[in-house]
């Protein structure tokens, strides 16, 4: 089927009022850079309608083939453009001109609406970046032949994503940062090798974090119309979606009174080390803390006094460990850190060593119940487990640990046992 047969049997397909728009933009042959991009917008308004099916599309030398299915007429057409100029940017303000929602398929909307769902998988909350993920594969389903990725930039400590890999971007760091800081624009352009992106910056200070999604095409493509809406609209959505998400984490996952994890969130993240572990062959390590003497403060000080001591070891111990590293509250006066792998049994012990000391040095003063002020000395406990010497299950790396510091409190207290057999353990 030639070009000119397309477009002659567009009507067929029953168009929206933008794509006849386009469609007469086409039939004007106005300028080649103008009647290129309605072109584009027009098939990718057709291929994400389901009007037609995109079977390829690949650039070579100046022009950039599209080969198409046309379910109603059971044929393929294949449609040559010429590649627009590469290497360009726009900028496009935020926000776009209201968009009527009937110019958007009604499919797209429907998965677009029912993405609320993805804020819980079985009987848990997703993580933000399991999230971060499902609307990767969202915008990739909308925009057929698009590859989405959403990369963050300032995210709460509690979130680890990987770093931004500036120089593979499309724009500088300067503009893209001032992009996502004012979130008053989104940035849409060609590269060299005939690529097309659109970046959609997204965040919320509220919350603290920010972020972008890029979307990539294997050839020159411009987003138009209700495309671009689309687009920024699912932006929108998952926005609002993944600060509700980082909220109902910091509902769930963390102990108030520490500002620590707790131990619904340390039970879930020692399964998903494990198993980092396990795949990558790294060792980690567990290390639980206790701290000693504790029942005695509570009598002296009462339960305020208490609560004085728990936040105050609890910040000493978060200031003293790696950033990979997770603490959480256990229970009581008990902590459980969990050392990212890899990390051998030497830097294990150092960092549990480092972490008695630190707490062992920090000054500490609290009121008595009659309202005086007294220096007191906090000091720990800690037992150790290495993954996969001491256990290869969360159970048997806790049950390790546990006996051993236990067996610091028989000995004394203040002190780091880290067993090397199970002739030690006692």
């Amino acid at each position: 089927m030639t070009w000119s047969q397309f477009l002659d049997g567009l009507s067929r397909y029953g168009l929206e009022d933008a794509e006849e728009a386009l469609l007469e933009e086409l039939r004007r042959e106005a300028h080649p850079v103008r009647t290129s991009r309605a072109a584009r917008a027009l098939i990718e308004s057709l291929v994400r309608r389901r009007r037609l099916s995109l079977i390829s599309r690949e650039a070579t030398g100046g022009s950039e083939s599209f080969l198409l299915f046309d379910p109603s007429r059971r044929a393929r057409i294949r449609v040559r453009l010429p590649l627009l100029e590469a290497g360009r940017s726009e900028r496009i303000p935020l926000p776009l001109q209201a968009v009527d929602s009937t110019e958007i398929a009604h499919d797209d909307l429907r998965k677009l609406m029912s993405s609320q769902s993805n804020l819980i998988a079985y009987d848990r909350v997703l993580s933000p970046r399991e999230l971060a993920s499902r609307f990767q594969h969202l915008l990739e389903e909308l925009f057929p032949g698009t590859r989405a990725s959403f990369q963050a930039m300032e995210m709460p400590s509690r979130s680890a994503w990987p770093q931004v890999e500036w120089d593979r971007l499309p724009i500088p760091r300067e503009e893209l940062e001032a992009c996502v800081a004012r979130r008053d624009h989104l940035v849409r352009g060609t590269l060299e090798n005939g690529h097309s992106y659109l970046i959609l910056p997204a965040g919320d200070p509220q919350v603290g974090w920010s972020g972008f999604l890029l979307l990539e095409s294997p050839g020159t493509r411009f987003f138009e119309n209700d495309a671009l809406a689309l687009a920024t609209l699912v932006v929108e959505h998952f926005s609002g979606l993944l600060s509700t998400l980082m909220r109902l984490e910091g509902l769930i996952f963390y102990d108030f009174l520490t500002g620590i994890y707790n131990r619904s969130y340390y039970e879930e993240q020692i399964e998903k080390e494990v198993r980092l572990a396990q795949r990558r062959e790294q060792s980690m390590a567990l290390l639980i803390v206790d701290i000693d003497d504790f029942k005695a403060f509570n009598t002296r000080y009462g339960y305020d006094g208490g609560d004085r001591v728990l936040a105050t070891v609890a910040c000493v111990l978060k200031s003293a460990l790696r950033g990979t590293d997770t603490l959480a509250r256990y229970g009581g006066e008990e902590f459980a850190v969990i050392l990212a792998p890899p990390v051998p049994r030497e830097e294990a012990i150092a960092i549990a060593e480092r972490l008695r000391m630190a707490v062992a040095e920090e000054p500490f003063e609290i009121q008595d119940l009659e309202g005086r002020l007294r220096r007191e000395r906090l000091t720990v406990s800690i037992g150790g487990a290495l993954f996969p010497d001491h256990g290869t299950t969360p159970r048997e790396l806790w049950a390790w640990a546990n006996r051993l510091v236990l067996d610091v409190k028989r000995r004394g207290k203040n002190a780091v046992r880290f067993g090397v057999s199970p002739t030690e353990v006692r």
